[in-house]
């Protein structure tokens, strides 16, 4: 395992240099985003986090990993870890009393986290968060999310920093979503024989509704996201990756469901300062 994690670093050094390359002089149109992101900043004097981090009782075990940044990416690193140590507070406060609940008394329950690199373009980088918490219930609570960082900012973002009319821009994702979740998931709605026509309806319909209401354009429903990037990094982005997790657009047996939304999608809503980051030639 020290070998893999020590290839995937170098990797990631190796990558970091070619980035160096693309970035140029910071953009400092990036500072001007919203305080939403602004208030995941973090002093540059944020220790270096550990890549794993694991806890072991006779109760509970909690795992967590974290990919490898660089110094400059402080808040980033920060951030992951402020993520992490939220779950860990809320799983612990989930674990049932074994005095109250003697059938878990001998029972380990978990917490998994897995923060990996999922996308790296020369002006953002996209963390992929995933994994389980077992608090004893009938399956284990899925976690998958995304945190995207701005690298000339030196912060994190939300779907909504990126635009300059949010609202519009979350309606024309929504309507993107929606006819792609809907084309995929319609799919596997059961095939006639499988149940009786009225069960394979309500089925329909069912799925229908949950699409509809997963893909409302709330900033909440489109709060999970990457910046898509191609094999050469210096590329601008073909786009966005939008997440939704388990329960979200499709019942739990489905999984997490994604979208992948090209920039032509919502080009005219890009602020100012991201439009060269997605391919959009800036006109004076």
């Amino acid at each position: 395992m020290f070998v893999q994690r020590r290839f995937g670093f170098c990797l990631l050094v190796f990558a970091a240099g070619l980035l160096a390359a693309c970035r140029g002089a910071p953009n400092d149109n990036a500072a001007g985003s919203s305080a939403a992101g602004a208030s995941t900043a973090a002093a540059a004097s944020t220790p270096a986090n550990p890549l794993e981090e694991h806890v072991a009782t006779a109760r509970y075990k909690i795992d967590i990993s974290y990919p490898a940044l660089n110094p400059d990416e402080a808040p980033l690193a920060a951030m992951l870890h402020r993520i992490a140590n939220a779950a860990k507070q809320e799983f612990l406060r989930a674990l049932p009393d074994p005095r109250t609940f003697p059938e878990f008394a001998d029972r380990q329950l978990q917490l998994r986290m897995d923060f990996k690199l999922a996308a790296q373009t020369s002006e953002f980088i996209s963390v992929r968060e995933a994994g389980f918490q077992d608090t004893g219930g009938a399956h284990p609570a899925p976690i998958d999310a995304a945190i995207v960082y701005d690298i000339h900012a030196h912060r994190t973002i939300t779907l909504d920093d990126l635009f300059s009319n949010p609202d519009a821009a979350r309606k024309a994702l929504a309507d993107y979503a929606r006819a792609d979740l809907t084309k995929k998931i319609m799919a596997q709605a059961p095939k006639p024989g499988e149940g009786s026509p009225e069960a394979v309806k309500e089925w329909k319909v069912n799925a229908k509704q949950m699409i509809d209401e997963g893909t409302q354009p709330t900033s909440q429903n489109f709060a999970n996201f990457i910046v898509r990037a191609t094999d050469n990094p210096c590329d601008p982005s073909p786009g966005l990756m939008l997440i939704f997790p388990p329960y979200q657009v499709a019942a739990y047996v489905y999984g997490t469901q994604t979208v992948l939304a090209p920039t032509v999608v919502f080009a005219p809503l890009l602020k100012p300062q991201y439009q060269n980051a997605f391919g959009i030639p800036i006109v004076n």
